[in-house]
């Protein structure tokens, strides 16, 4: 039998390492971004790092606004 080493990722009660998770990919957001977190049955099963580049032009609505 394999011998498979399986992180619970419980919301229910979250472990040191999926903390740790968690913490690396909030430091990992450089400026501006967003950590997104996907649970299924009570399990995170992804966690996502997106960056974002802001734009320095102001947008302006049709009545000049």
């Amino acid at each position: 039998m394999a011998n498979n080493i399986q992180t619970d990722f419980s919301t229910k009660q979250p472990s040191d390492t999926l903390m740790i998770e968690i913490l690396e990919a909030l430091k990992n957001i450089k400026g501006w971004g967003s950590v997104e977190i996907y649970v299924q049955d009570h399990k995170v099963t992804q966690i996502t790092e997106r960056k974002i580049k802001k734009t320095q032009l102001s947008l302006k609505t049709k009545n000049g606004s």
